[in-house]
């Protein structure tokens, strides 16, 4: 390789360190946060090695670029623009969601601009596997609970082990089973998709080999952990019990994975293709042209990006609570409710019973500031799943709105119905994204975006009469 040649590649590679330092500069709380989930978070540990991984594929694939010509583009830049915006609205209404998508999202665009079009597509699968460092899947913990419970109780019919399921609990004769969120297997579930798809591209060269091995990648840690809980309720049901815990413990966590894996690759190896045409070269060198232009534009965009947010984040005023009117429906002389929701530190909060209920319905309501809390967050809960599950879920018409439905249920049998909404600036919502949009709207233009949960839980068989009391009888009221 020439002089000239060589000065233009330390170009590009100096233009890629600026972006990536403009990057962490200006998308350091998405990288922050990330960070302290993966380390925080079990079921996200794998996020480190994502983006080294990465730079490992694009690297087995050097080989394959050699032919290619390294043309900087400047459509990327469009893409990097839509995520600026998408970083700034998850700072406004602090989702961290869009931040972590803007972030990571961003690299591979970057690398892209740099790159030019043709080379990207040649790395189309090392840039989306960067994707996988976003610390998201916690949402399908719900239903893999479902699935686990459906799944648990098939087998131990097939088995013939008498049983009884109530929400997540299944019983047998011998005591009760919780199929909790440590239990849904989730952490297994994305770390086996993680290293299914990196195996499939590394290994097979085939689409539809590639696509099945992914897929078998998603199923295989489903069915071993249905397997897994039907196997701890069997072990409880031949010993009355006794080795159940111990059971559990065996199998559970990180052996529990290891074995999974071994029988994800050991699969993978009966199938794989040895040749994958990829020849191992020390040094592949690519024509570059000189194109700088792309790179000032996409620093541009992150500076500006950075500005913004920094005008974004500057410290709001403190807000005075407003003052609530419950006192024509509280009731007296009524024990503790069973139910209560968890609400992360809101400025204000009160619960009580509905009047002339027969204490079997409850009212609760909290008032967020939004300084150092949040009023739609997934910290906030309407139930503790250490006492609840969710049985069902449906929705109430009550004067022309729509309110959702949480069927409750608890070990005893004991049945809640829970509904919830929220006001902002005298507006309901029954939608939290709904809710969450407008706040951020708000927010992003310089107003207040305080606002107040409602949360109605009843032993009764039906909310409207209680929704009815409270909406159309216009008893609840704030100022």
């Amino acid at each position: 390789m020439n002089m000239p040649q060589v000065l233009v590649y330390r170009t590009i590679l100096a233009q890629f360190a600026a972006l990536i330092v403009l990057w962490i500069i200006f998308t350091f709380k998405g990288l922050s946060t990330a960070v302290d989930i993966w380390w925080n978070n079990e079921i996200f540990n794998h996020g480190f090695l994502i983006i080294p991984v990465s730079f490992y594929l694009i690297w087995v694939n050097r080989a394959d670029l050699r032919n290619l010509i390294i043309t900087p583009s400047l459509f990327p830049a469009v893409v990097i623009l839509g995520l600026i915006f998408l970083y700034i609205v998850g700072l406004a209404g602090d989702i961290r969601l869009f931040l972590h998508v803007a972030t990571f999202a961003m690299l591979p665009g970057i690398i892209w601009g740099l790159v030019g079009h043709h080379i990207a597509k040649r790395l189309l699968f090392p840039l989306c596997f960067i994707l996988f460092s976003i610390p998201v899947g916690e949402q399908l913990i719900p239903y893999l609970q479902q699935i686990t419970a459906d799944g648990s109780v098939f087998l131990l019919k097939l088995t013939n082990i008498p049983n009884y399921r109530t929400g997540l609990y299944i019983e047998i004769p011998q005591g009760r089973f919780l199929v909790a969120e440590a239990c849904s297997g989730v952490s297994f579930f994305i770390a086996s998709i993680v290293v299914g798809s990196a195996y499939a591209y590394l290994n097979f060269q085939s689409c539809f080999k590639r696509g099945t091995f992914f897929l078998f990648s998603m199923v295989l840690p489903i069915a071993a952990n249905i397997i897994r809980v039907f196997g701890i309720i069997t072990i409880a049901y031949y010993t009355d019990m006794e080795y159940a815990a111990g059971a559990d413990h065996l199998i559970y966590g990180w052996f529990f994975f290891a074995l999974v894996l071994i029988l994800l690759l050991g699969t993978g190896e009966l199938f794989k293709e040895r040749n994958t045409g990829r020849e191992d070269l020390d040094q592949v060198h690519l024509p570059v042209e000189k194109r700088y232009f792309p790179s000032i534009v996409m620093s541009s965009l992150l500076l500006l990006g950075f500005l913004w947010s920094s005008l974004l984040t500057q410290a709001s005023s403190l807000v005075t609570p407003p003052s609530l009117h419950i006192a024509s429906i509280k009731a007296s002389n009524c024990a503790s409710f069973v139910w209560a929701p968890e609400m992360l530190n809101p400025d204000q909060e009160k619960q009580f019973s509905l009047e002339g209920s027969n204490c079997k319905t409850s009212v609760y309501t909290a008032w967020f500031s939004e300084n150092g809390n949040e009023l739609i967050s997934a910290s906030n809960r309407l139930f503790n799943n250490e006492h609840f599950s969710i049985e069902a879920f449906d929705s109430v018409k009550v004067n022309e709105q729509t309110f959702p439905i949480l069927y409750l249920t608890t070990p005893d049998d004991e049945k809640v119905l829970v509904t919830h909404w929220y006001v902002i600036n005298e507006t309901l919502f029954t939608s939290k994204a709904k809710a969450k949009l407008y706040q951020i709207a708000l927010k992003m233009a310089g107003k207040e975006s305080t606002g107040r949960v409602w949360v109605v839980g009843t032993r009764h068989s039906d909310l409207r009469p209680s929704l009815t009391k409270l909406f159309n009888a216009g008893v609840i009221k704030t100022d």
